[in-house]
Parts: C-alpha cells; sequence; structure tokens
C-alpha cells in the first residue's frame, strides 16, 4: 500500500540521440497517508496487538510497528510462541525476507518441536518487505547431530535433544565462512547461538539455505569439557559472534552469561579454518578449532568493589588470548562486530539493577559497554586493547542485547528482570559518544516506576534480538522483539507473552 509509479517528460533535446526524441525518467512514490506520516506506532497487518514498546517523548524521528505478537498465526497456521529472543534475517530476493528467531524456552517447556525435543527451538518466517505482513511460519530445526567426543567430530546420525533457553543470536555474513580468494569455505548460511541454561552448556550452528537446511549441529570445540583438551567446563552461551572478515581463518567470540569453571562470565575467542570438504559446518571452520580466552592484563576480574561495581579496566588496557586465564566479567551478554571496522568486537556487562536512579533504593549497578580492538583479526593471537564506553552511569540500566549499524550507532536493549524499571532501548553512537533514549514499554500495560502494570501484563519485561536491517528494508531500520514474562490466559504451547517489532530509528 501506499506505493504508485510515474514518469517525467522532460522537453530538451540537446545532447539527445534522435532515437530517444527527448528526456524522461521513470519514477516511483511513495505516501505512506497523513495519517500514518504522523504516526510514531503502527500496528502491521499480521499483528493482533498493537506495539508493546513505544518511542519516548524526546525522540525524534523513531517509529514502531508490531509485526506479530504471541499467539498469532500465519495462513498455514504457524504461531508466534512467547519468549523470542535472538534474531536473524536474510533477503529472498522476491520481495520477501527470512526472519529467524530464538525462543528462550527452558528444556521441559512448551510443546515438542520438528527437531524431536521441547523447550528452546528456533521459529523461521517469510515476511513481505513492503508492510511487514507475515507470509508463512516454521520451525527452523528439523535434525539435530550431536557431537562425538571420542573422535572430535560432528556424529553422523541424528540426536534427539532439548535445549535450555536459546537467547541472543547471529547470522552472520557469507564473508564470515566463505573466502572467495581461496574457495574454502561455505556460502549457505548459518545461523549461531547456544544454551544459557542448564548443565550441557551447547554451543549450536544450524544451516538456514541448501541442501542442508534445518540441519543442527553442536559445536564441541566451543567447550572444554568436549573438546579433547581434558577440561570439564561448559558455557552459558548469551551468543556467538562470526567475524566477517572473509580469510581461511574463523573467528568466532563467545558471551558467556554464566557457565562453569574458566568459562565462567568470559569472552571466549573460537578460531578454526574453513575446509573445501565435509558438512556445511566443516567447511565453515566450526567443527576443526580451538579456544582461548580473553584476558585482560592485570584484571582478573571486572568488578573489584562489590558494593561500588567499580572496575579498574580503563581504556587502552591490553589483552592476550589465554588458554588457561580469563577475565570474569559481570555478565558479558550480547556483542557485535563492527561493520566498518573488523578489528573491533563491542559487547556489553549487564551487572544487576541499579535502583538508585530510579529513586527506588540503595543498590548500585553498572552496566557497561566495551570495545575491543584487536592489533589484526588476521592473526588473533596477537590480542589487542579494551575500551571502556559507557561506564555505567550516564543512565542505562542492565544492557543485555545489541546491534550496530553502518553508520556508527550501536542499538542497546535493557533487560531490568522482575523490577519497576521499565525496559528501554538506547542508541549510542561511536563518534560522539552521545548516548539517546529512543524507546521504552508502553506504560499503559507494563506500568512504570510508580506505575503498576495493568493485567495481564506484569512489571517483568525486557526487549531483545535486535538486528540492523539496513540491507533489507533501508537505513535506519531495525527488527527486535518483546519478552512480556507473563502467563495467564497463554496456551502452554506458547508458555509467555511475546512480540516481534520493526524499529525506525532516523539519527
Amino acid at each position: 500500500p501506499g506505493w504508485f509509479l510515474f514518469d517525467a517528460q522532460a522537453h530538451y533535446t540537446t545532447g539527445v540521440a534522435p532515437e530517444l526524441v527527448e528526456g524522461g525518467q521513470l519514477l516511483a512514490l511513495y505516501s505512506a497517508g497523513l495519517d500514518q506520516r504522523l504516526a510514531t506506532t503502527l500496528t502491521g497487518p499480521s499483528s493482533t496487538q498493537s506495539p508493546y514498546v513505544v518511542p519516548v517523548a524526546s525522540a525524534t524521528g523513531v517509529k514502531v510497528t508490531s509485526i506479530l505478537t504471541t499467539g498469532d498465526a500465519t495462513s498455514n497456521g504457524y504461531k508466534m510462541v512467547g519468549i523470542p529472543d535472538g534474531l536473524g534475517a536474510f533477503d529472498n530476493l522476491d520481495g520477501t525476507f527470512t526472519l529467524l528467531m530464538n525462543h528462550e524456552l527452558g528444556s521441559t517447556t512448551g510443546v515438542t518441536r520438528a527437531h524431536g525435543g521441547k523447550g528452546a527451538f528456533v521459529s523461521s518466517w517469510v515476511i513481505n518487505k513492503s508492510d511487514l505482513s507475515v507470509v508463512s511460519g516454521g520451525d527452523l530445526i528439523q535434525k539435530v547431530y550431536n557431537w562425538d567426543v571420542a573422535t572430535q567430530r560432528s556424529a553422523t546420525t541424528t540426536s534427539t535433544l532439548t535445549f535450555n533457553r536459546f537467547c541472543s543470536a547471529d547470522l552472520p555474513e557469507v564473508s564470515a565462512f566463505y573466502n572467495p580468494l581461496t574457495g574454502l569455505g561455505t556460502q549457505e548460511r548459518i545461523f549461531m547461538n547456544g544454551e544459557e541454561g542448564g548443565s550441557t552448556g551447547y554451543a549450536v550452528a544450524t544451516v538456514v539455505t541448501g541442501a542442508g537446511k534445518g540441519n543442527a549441529y553442536i559445536l564441541g570445540k566451543f567447550n572444554p569439557a568436549t573438546n579433547g583438551t581434558g577440561g570439564t567446563s561448559v558455557g552459558g552461551w548469551e551468543n556467538l559472534l562470526a567475524n566477517p572478515l572473509a580469510q581461511d581463518k574463523t573467528v568466532v567470540i563467545g558471551n558467556n552469561d554464566g557457565g562453569t569453571g574458566v568459562v565462567s562470565n568470559a569472552l571466549v575467542v573460537y578460531v578454526g579454518t574453513k575446509q573445501s570438504t565435509g558438512s556445511e559446518i566443516d567447511k565453515a571452520g566450526l567443527t576443526n578449532g580451538s579456544i582461548k580466552y580473553i584476558n585482560v592484563v592485570g584484571n582478573p576480574e571486572e568488578i573489584v568493589n562489590t558494593t561500588t561495581r567499580a572496575t579498574n579496566i580503563t581504556s587502552g588496557t591490553r589483552f592476550s588470548l589465554s588458554t588457561t586465564a580469563s577475565t570474569t566479567f559481570s555478565r558479558p551478554e550480547d556483542g557485535a562486530w563492527n561493520p566498518l571496522n573488523p578489528n573491533q568486537y563491542f559487547f556489553v556487562t549487564t551487572d544487576r539493577l541499579d535502583t538508585v536512579s530510579d529513586g527506588l533504593g540503595t543498590q548500585v549497578g553498572r552496566s557497561r559497554l566495551w570495545r575491543v580492538t584487536f592489533d589484526d583479526i588476521k592473526n588473533p593471537d596477537g590480542g589487542g586493547t579494551i575500551d571502556l564506553l559507557l561506564d555505567g552511569t550516564e543512565g542505562g540500566n542492565m544492557f543485555d542485547n545489541l546491534a550496530i549499524d553502518k553508520a556508527g550507532h550501536v542499538l542497546l536493549q535493557e533487560d531490568p528482570g522482575n523490577a519497576a524499571h521499565n525496559a528501554k532501548i538506547w542508541q549510542y553512537d561511536i563518534a560522539t559518544d552521545k548516548l539517546t533514549l529512543l524507546t521504552k514499554f508502553d506504560p499503559a500495560r507494563f506500568g512504570d516506576t510508580n506505575l503498576a502494570a495493568t493485567a495481564p501484563f506484569t512489571v517483568d519485561e525486557e526487549s531483545s534480538g535486535i538486528i540492523d536491517m539496513e540491507d533489507i528494508l533501508g537505513p535506519g531500520w531495525f527488527l527486535f522483539d518483546a519478552q512480556a514474562h507473563y502467563t495467564t490466559g497463554v496456551a502452554p504451547e506458547l508458555v509467555e507473552g511475546g512480540q516481534l517489532l520493526a524499529l525506525y530509528s532516523a539519527g
């Protein structure tokens, strides 16, 4: 809706070939209509609910559209399940795009999915670019291949596994797993995620395109307990982020919001080598590498004062990659590689709720934004430097997920948990060091400081999974989801409330 084609007649002949006669042009016009141009929140054609997240009054050029709400079904009957989290998207080149969505379910919740187990899973949706209407949906994971610890290879037969809490996710660029100069790697798309909870700490890669679509592989090389080194630790994976630089090395950073032993609250750096044979995961270099840990020189722990949450890590401090020691950060959650500089990796530490800033208590929290810069990502073992970009006093509270666009903006999402603090989305400008508030959850539903929530909604909410959609929808567009942690009136299949949304930010 709103699209028109027209042409322009330019009645000049100078320099125009006889065949062409005169000047002219074919153009496209889009008009959203006055009501849509003025609106800051829109309900998409496939959503039964208006947006759970709304622009704040101070934000300019910000719009939010609800795409799909928990319980909404597509034409094939597939329903959106609750606790949506990490996202990934790619263009289908036919006017639609495919969206992949983690669901952060516990291993015993929900219903049996296509791969044979309950618990966490990944849904896949086809969505029209023109109006964000949802065409169809289904489960992404169809088969699961476990890791054979004895042979240090992927199993050749499938297993029925249940997964525990898929959180953030990454759909890396093709360049992350394919080097066109050597032909090594794979050009198929691979969706990366992992278990944040439970005892297995599975890191997972699922093939999204090609003949192996729907095949999920356990990445045994990412955990000391399964990678053949004799260790016992496992991760509490918030996300697995593959570096986008095209090279024969495959570099992935895993953020651990939990885990055990040396992996606990650590940044894990996996380095493998791309191959020309094997499964798509083998070709991608995800099955033959080894892991090391970011170890900030002189700082075994981020937090040096448990009351004030002070840190001794200062900008410019060197870090190395160690096989035995890791800096323990205060809940390192999501991260992202800088699309403008492949040597730079940004991540947040959630820490704990700062009740002082809301005037609700005396507990100090210091959620921070960090940047690590490798000297040369082609030689990650060389280490680099770490910078503290936001120290936790600027206004943000419990940062969880993030995305970086090509304009140098870092979008930051809060997860305050079951608290009166209303979860927000912020925009950090790398060049200017400016932090701007964009959105908050709808106070009429979810409440706010000194404002109660309206049933069935509660004050337990978070937005998550934000991804940059510039390559598909244009500059300024992002997709994200909302977790509405209520169960009243929610069918067991759906588990909890939730919503998929689009965000446009002109700045």
